[in-house]
């Protein structure tokens, strides 16, 4: 993940690197288009003035402190004794050159009246012009480290509040009332955003609100129906008029009132939690836990003939023992519902895992368990809601739930608990 600090910083940076470059190189093209059209200039005036007050019919050569001059008249052949700066130079040269560790710019111009040869000692001015690349370097220099510590600077100070709202954003704890942060940003755009995740914060906590009470108004509801259903259960099986068929039914009808006054019981111990800002936290032995909980499932699965209770460790928790004997629970019950075959259950140091030896979850049943949805459509209530019931003890357990193995030959449920809660 790249850092909007570091993007800034080399934005900048290569900003002024890219305009140090085109300055570097305009100002070298304009010096040098300077110095050539200065030279030419001269060159003009030189041949001008030397055809004004010779007799161009004769041969002239002339050899000054820092330039030299040939004519030679049209017809005439160059003569032997040449200076050595035109040697071997064709006829229109007209660059620079060096000889003897000097520097010419020479010229050689054909005219109707004859051919000019002009060579000017430039060294001075190459030098010169040496001296003054070297100042240009050690400022383009100067410049890039101002543009280094500019983009320092400037990326620090633009980044530096962004950070600050990400940090105090990251620091609101979840709850049911959660701190608003500051709003006191200079800058329209942050001062914006921590505006809208406070209002965002207090819409959330609206909807929280909501649906806690919804969780217990519901829950609360849902036990005198409950009860009722089992009631008429129990009469009707009491009347003694029922066939096997029917009985069959009735049992039926029993074991999903069952579940649902489970499911019940469990929602409404969690909207307690959620409103009880210290649950009680008791020490239990992990395994009569269990040993509970195949008790209460025995009648109706006959689940000590079918559970294999593997003990590596006998475990002593201090946690919340009402949400793990109903986290076990709905476990254990949802593998007897949906196998005929033996359960294996082994307590280890810090892991409990429960496999089975069923079909596996279906694709919708593992996007519960993982917390991707919390309704698989087209699922069973029941099953949808006991898989959501059971992600939402762990999380409130702060056991770590992992489906290590799902497939036709079974299913794997691991449940990690935190070194805190262990004795």
């Amino acid at each position: 993940m790249r850092s909007i600090s570091r993007r800034i910083h080399r934005a900048i940076l290569l900003v002024s690197m890219a305009c140090i470059a085109v300055m570097v190189v305009m100002v070298l093209e304009v010096n040098e288009d300077l110095e050539r059209t200065m030279l030419q200039v001269e060159f003009e005036q030189e041949v001008d003035f030397m055809l004004e007050n010779r007799d161009q019919s004769e041969l002239f050569v002339w050899e000054g402190f820092n330039q030299q001059m040939v004519f030679v008249p049209q017809g005439q052949a160059t003569p032997a004794q040449m200076p050595e700066v035109f040697k071997d130079l064709p006829l229109g040269f007209s660059d620079e050159i060096r000889r003897n560790e000097k520097t010419y710019l020479v010229n050689v111009a054909v005219l109707p009246k004859g051919v000019v040869y002009i060579a000017k000692d430039i060294t001075h001015f190459e030098n010169r012009e040496l001296l003054f690349s070297w100042a240009l370097g050690v400022m383009t220099l100067l410049i890039i480290g101002l543009g280094l510590w500019m983009a320092t600077l400037s990326s620090r100070r633009i980044v530096n509040p962004l950070r600050q709202l990400s940090e105090q954003i990251s620091e609101v704890p979840v709850g049911s009332q959660m701190p608003r942060i500051p709003v006191n940003y200079t800058d329209s755009e942050l001062y914006t955003i921590a505006e809208t995740f406070n209002r965002f914060l207090g819409e959330l906590e609206s909807y929280v609100r909501r649906e806690q009470s919804l969780l217990s108004l519901a829950s609360h509801e849902l036990r005198t129906p409950v009860a009722v259903m089992s009631g008429a259960l129990d009469i009707l099986e009491m009347r003694g008029q029922l066939k096997p068929n029917d009985l069959a039914t009735v049992a039926r009808m029993r074991n999903a009132c069952t579940e649902m006054r489970s499911n019940v019981e469990i929602l409404l111990k969690l909207s307690r939690n959620q409103d009880d800002a210290s649950p009680v936290m008791e020490v239990i032995s992990l395994m009569n836990l269990v040993e509970e909980v195949l008790d209460d499932l025995n009648n109706l699965f006959k689940a000590r003939d079918r559970v294999r209770v593997n003990v590596i460790d006998r475990i002593m928790l201090r946690t919340d023992a009402v949400l793990v004997k109903m986290l076990l629970r709905n476990l254990i019950q949802n593998a007897l519902q949906h196998t005929q075959k033996e359960i294996d259950i082994t307590l280890g140091q810090g892991v409990i895992q429960i496999k089975d030896r069923g079909t596996g979850f279906t694709a919708g049943q593992k996007a519960i368990l993982n917390k991707e949805i919390s309704v698989v459509p087209g699922s069973s209530a029941l099953n949808g809601l006991g898989l959501y019931i059971v992600t939402l003890m762990s999380e409130r357990l702060q056991w770590k739930l992992q489906v290590t193995r799902s497939d036709s030959s079974g299913t794997v449920i691991e449940l990690s608990i935190p070194a805190d809660q262990i004795l």
